[in-house]
């Protein structure tokens, strides 16, 4: 079978579109237009997830595609979150609030250049700390409450993103074992499951877009919060025997 040159290059292509939509979202941040700019790192994160699921079906994962994806996802989940965050609500506090955003993007650098040199079987069930791109949508939880006129919540939303962000980014630099959907094999029923849990989101998504996304953010920030609890009991158990 014929084998074209520019295949190879598909799934470099779509980190760069992941790529460029972080770097959008820079620009719409910059703007103030907020809901364009968390569209662009959800557009990123889409794009995320497709470049690498496309580089092993094709069997063309390479050295060069796995550099690109750390450069594109320190910009579009380190990076642009940061400073939207940081335009929109975190100014508010001051010089902190600037301490605040430069932490979470360092946190971001460190998990990159982190999974870089780890070995990459040793990540295949499970990720060592929370990914980027998870960890930019937790910390834009805030403005998927503003987005839905959502204001009930007992503290200002600079104060929840700050929060957010020290949880967000100390849970990236973490050991704390996170599932991972790479090579994830399921059962029949289990498949089909899936499939049918997809099918309802993305109905969801279409209808109450806003609504779907602020549960799906809030179930996986509760799922890292329970995996943080389970760390810490297994070290306790360890240190008490």
């Amino acid at each position: 079978m014929k084998e074209y040159p520019f295949i190879g290059f598909i799934p470099n292509l779509i980190t760069m579109m992941s790529l460029i939509a972080g770097i959008s979202s820079i620009k719409f941040s910059i703007q103030s237009d907020w809901s364009l700019a968390v569209l662009m790192i959800m557009l990123a994160a889409f794009f995320d997830f497709f470049d690498g699921w496309v580089a092993r079906k094709l069997k063309k994962s390479s050295q060069f595609g796995a550099e690109l994806d750390s450069l594109s996802d320190f910009i579009s989940f380190g990076l642009a979150p940061s400073l939207l965050i940081n335009l929109s609500y975190t100014f508010k506090l001051g010089q902190i609030g600037w301490i605040f955003s430069l932490f979470f993007t360092v946190c971001a650098a460190l998990r990159l250049a982190r999974f870089n040199i780890e070995n990459l079987k040793e990540q295949t069930k499970n990720f060592f700390g929370i990914p980027s791109p998870a960890a930019a949508g937790i910390v834009m939880i805030p403005f998927y409450l503003s987005f839905i006129e959502f204001t009930y919540l007992p503290i200002s939303n600079e104060f929840l993103s700050a929060i957010l962000i020290v949880f967000a980014g100390s849970m990236m630099i973490s050991r704390v074992p996170t599932p991972s959907l790479k090579n994830i094999k399921l059962k029949s029923i289990y498949l089909r499951l899936t499939i049918v849990f997809t099918i309802i989101t993305l109905i969801f998504l279409i209808t109450y877009f806003w609504e779907t996304v602020l549960i799906l953010a809030l179930a996986y920030l509760a799922l890292a919060i329970f995996n943080l609890f389970i760390y810490f009991f297994r070290v306790f158990i360890l240190i008490t025997r």
